[in-house]
């Protein structure tokens, strides 16, 4: 479910990019201090939106400075350095990639499941070391996964939204686990939208594998193999709904360590996410259209 939640940045400036960039680096090294090397595998930018987000709330001030690596090593790029924020993102990212892949060994068939049993003992050391420093953490995320499954295999449920609130309030709790007060309040409001976001995009990009092998989406439970063009369009509604609800809590921040952070937020929320539903609602509208066709 993760891998959605990408800037555009064609559109950031230099130096936004740069700081994106360099947060994207700090959080690599960080992965393999906190968590091991092998958790690396799994970074993704999605945790860089994380990182943003609470160093925007608590206004922990970044430290750059230029430092090479295995996958870089002839030139130094500028890298975040050691800060609470990136810590907090490499534990939360160990523990819920691990949930995940115990999710697709029970769920999935085939390439999904073989991926998932090669992975895991790699990601076991990881997710063992971010559970001693987050037990309450990992508890919750397992508890709404468990409740994720229990409200798939209910075939009586057609409701997409329903479906979509167990993973919101579990990425609630991703989101301002640690944080008190405004900032708590704050993080969960964003959390909990933009995960209901990620669970529907997902399900969406997903759409016509699932069709294909017979695997459960909450689309085809609701439209039925050949969902219309006005069926896509209004997910893309919906999903502009839960942007703007995710929205509400980013105009609450009113203080950035740098201006860089405010920009590739502003980016994420109002460029990149929208795009990304578009291009989910465009592929899925243009594959209906060839098979009318």
């Amino acid at each position: 479910m993760l891998g959605y939640v990408r800037a555009d940045t064609d559109e950031l400036r230099v130096r936004e990019q740069r700081f994106y960039r360099a947060l994207y680096c700090g959080l690599c090294k960080r992965m393999g201090k906190c968590t091991g090397h092998c958790s690396r595998m799994t970074l993704s930018y999605d945790f860089v939106f994380l990182a943003a987000v609470r160093l925007s709330l608590t206004g922990e001030m970044p430290t750059l400075k230029k430092q090479r690596c295995a996958v870089h090593p002839l030139h130094a790029r500028p890298t975040v350095q050691k800060c609470e924020a990136l810590d907090y993102c490499a534990d939360a990212s160990a523990l819920l990639v691990y949930h995940k892949l115990l999710d697709d060994l029970h769920d999935e068939r085939g390439l999904k499941k073989a991926r998932a049993v090669f992975t895991r003992p790699f990601l076991r050391s990881a997710y063992r070391r971010a559970k001693r420093r987050h037990p309450a953490l990992d508890e919750a995320i397992a508890a709404h996964l468990c409740r994720l499954s229990e409200l798939e295999a209910d075939t009586s449920l057609e409701s997409a939204d329903m479906l979509a609130e167990p993973f919101g309030i579990l990425m609630g709790e991703v989101f301002c686990a640690g944080l008190h007060g405004s900032e708590e309040r704050i993080a969960r409001t964003i959390g909990k939208a933009l995960g209901r976001w990620i669970y529907l995009a997902d399900a969406a990009d997903d759409f016509e594998e699932d069709r294909y092998r017979r695997r459960f989406n909450p689309y085809l439970r609701l439209f039925g193999d050949a969902p219309s063009e006005s069926d896509w369009r209004n997910l893309e509604t919906a999903l502009t709904v839960l942007l703007c609800e995710a929205e509400r809590g980013f105009l609450l921040i009113d203080r950035y360590p740098t201006p860089e952070l405010r920009e590739i937020l502003s980016n994420i929320f109002y460029l990149g996410l929208p795009k990304t539903a578009e291009r989910i609602v465009q592929k899925n509208s243009l594959l209906q259209s060839t098979k009318q066709a």
